[in-house]
């Protein structure tokens, strides 16, 4: 399935404005940089019409002194233009890559960021497309292309400039090369531009592809869907390809009319040059310095017009990364928490894509007291996750309002942490040793607290004792899911937030409760919210919360809501007449 909406792509104005922000911050550098390559291109424009000086000294009849004189100002010269352009450049690199790490730190800040309804609307393909291949794409320009293209400008102009004060007729000649070199830039512009934005998408919905039939292999060759999915990527694959074979027919076309415009451009130079020292105005020295101003052009006028197809692919990879900026949320002003009670008024929100009325959250009220737990139950869709987030502060709902301590999650602090922290069914390990994924939580946490931590969650096994060499060792893939999550609930205890939210944080559990004693560790003197992933944690909370279509349909404590006749009875009932047989409870959600 294709992703939904993608996010959004910045418009020209709001790429430029970008752009000249990140700039106008190291104009210092800018300014030092247009000096050195002007210094550079100046000297160059010395060699020409010394070499002419050379012809006509020859034509002459001159000595060889004046030759070696002659050739001692154009090793100088050289020798000036080569230090000059080298340190220019070197200068101009390091001031681009300062402007595009700034530009990737905000970039990446606002990806983390971002709501979670915008990211799976759009695919996480699309974001991670943007953080790496548009990255890349902006790189490779900033490292090689732009240098080049700035001197290949600051050369083009200061050539013209010498041409035309040699012989205004010979420059006049040169200019017929232009139209064609205009016709084949605008052309290229025209057809590539679309392709290289469409080819962006395209690896987007390949990369979804992709990473929608790793993370679901299970599923995929359990329903016996394996050669669909990998029809699907092949075709995918294949799409981006044949834009590729058209980027490259455009620009096999765009080449081949600049080497007919340089053909023409030269041919003219010589054939005016041909009549003026037939009439007597220029030697054949100064035809010859003509020639070679004209020839000099060839490489930075190839330079800059052939640059257009990278600058095209990384002007497309840049929009799409100030796009990410537009959509990012503004991270708000960190509030202090009065309690760790948690309020949620009218709360609504909906997924891209939902049908009709259909809502994830439909109005929902809840009051949560502090140091409550809330077991939110129901079936898979109902609204339970939506919430988790909401709570969180990792999703902006449409309306309505969550609050901790009366402050919006996201701002809400308890002293320098955050209120409140999110576990998820996904929790994610980290390269590194055990104390490294530990210390994201808290990075002063000196190795004792850590002990304490994994102890409290039943992580013996990680306290120095087991194979994978405890707090110092490298964790890797020998690590199952259950233990994973024991690190995930280690790094709340370390973290101490007044308020965390579990979203099924048990799904791994096995028979042995590991993770259900891990969860009463890390709930206890906190305000818990958790996504039941098993009915057995209603038994133990002070409201158990039952939802269906996004509405709250049920609400009350455990032994008031199994006594009576609604749907958390019926639930329970089923749920514990096949207990004996089963281990698991599937009808929590």
């Amino acid at each position: 399935m294709m992703p939904g909406p993608s996010l959004p792509i910045a418009d020209p104005c709001s790429t430029a404005r970008t752009v000249l922000r990140l700039l106008g911050r190291r104009w210092g550098v800018l300014l030092a940089t247009t000096g050195l390559l002007l210094a550079g291109s100046a000297a160059a424009l010395v060699v020409p019409p010394a070499l002419g000086r050379i012809v006509d000294h020859v034509i002459a009849g001159g000595g060889a002194g004046g030759v070696a004189l002659v050739c001692l100002v154009v090793l100088a010269a050289g020798v000036i233009a080569a230090a000059t352009s080298w340190a220019g450049g070197r200068l101009l690199v390091a001031c681009l890559q300062d402007a595009l790490a700034e530009l990737r730190e905000d970039v990446f800040r606002a990806a983390v960021g971002l709501d979670a309804g915008v990211v799976e609307g759009a695919g996480s393909s699309d974001v991670v497309s943007r953080v790496t291949g548009d990255v890349e794409a902006v790189t490779d320009a900033v490292s090689g292309v732009l240098p080049r293209v700035v001197g290949a400008l600051f050369t083009i102009v200061l050539t013209a400039v010498g041409l035309a004060a040699l012989d205004p007729w010979l420059a006049a000649a040169a200019l017929l090369a232009v139209p064609l070199q205009t016709l084949s830039s605008l052309r290229f512009l025209r057809s590539s531009r679309p392709l290289y934005v469409h080819m962006r998408h395209q690896e987007a919905g390949r990369g979804q592809a992709l990473i929608e039939t790793v993370a679901g292999a299970a599923t995929v060759r359990a329903h016996g869907r394996a050669e669909d999915r990998l029809h699907l990527i092949s075709q995918r694959s294949l799409d981006a390809v044949a834009t590729q074979l058209r980027q490259a027919a455009v620009r096999n076309c765009f080449f081949g009319g600049l080497n007919t415009a340089e053909f023409i451009g030269l041919a003219a130079v010589l054939a005016a040059g041909y009549w003026r020292v037939d009439s007597g105005v220029l030697s054949v020295g100064a035809v010859t310095a003509a020639a070679l101003f004209f020839h000099r052009l060839f490489g930075p006028i190839g330079d800059l017009l052939t640059s257009i197809d990278d600058l095209q692919r990384a002007h497309a990879g840049l929009e799409r990364l100030v796009g990410v900026l537009q959509v990012a949320r503004p991270v708000p002003a960190a509030r202090e928490i009065a309690d760790a009670a948690v309020e949620i008024d009218a709360l609504v929100h909906s997924y891209p894509g939902q049908v009709g009325t259909r809502r994830a959250l439909d109005g929902v009220d809840l009051r949560l007291p502090a140091g409550s737990t809330t077991v939110l139950v129901g079936a898979s869709g109902s609204g339970k996750s939506t919430l988790a987030r909401a709570v969180a502060g990792s999703l902006a709902p449409v309306s309505g309002t969550a609050r901790i301590g009366g402050v919006d999650p996201a701002s809400a602090r308890a002293g320098s942490r955050p209120a409140v922290l999110l576990v998820t069914q996904g929790a994610h390990l980290f390269t590194g040793s055990v104390a490294d994924n530990l210390r994201l939580a808290s990075p002063e946490a000196t190795d004792l607290e850590l002990i304490a931590a994994l102890e409290a969650v039943g992580a013996r096994w990680a306290t120095g004792t087991d194979a994978t060499g405890g707090l110092a060792g490298i964790p890797g893939a020998a690590l199952d899911e259950a233990r994973i999550q024991q690190i995930a609930l280690a790094r709340v205890l370390l973290a101490d937030p007044p308020v965390v939210v579990l979203d099924e944080a048990t799904a791994e559990a096995g028979s042995d409760g590991t993770l259900d004693r891990a969860i009463a560790a890390v709930v206890a003197g906190r305000t818990a919210l958790v996504v039941a992933h098993r009915l057995l944690h209603a038994e133990h909370a002070d409201l158990v919360v039952v939802m269906e279509d996004g509405r709250v349909v049920e609400s009350g404590g455990h032994a008031e809501l199994v006594e009576g006749d609604g749907p958390f009875a019926r639930l329970w009932s089923a749920w514990h007449e096949d207990r004996p047989s089963h281990a698991e409870s599937p009808s929590a959600g």
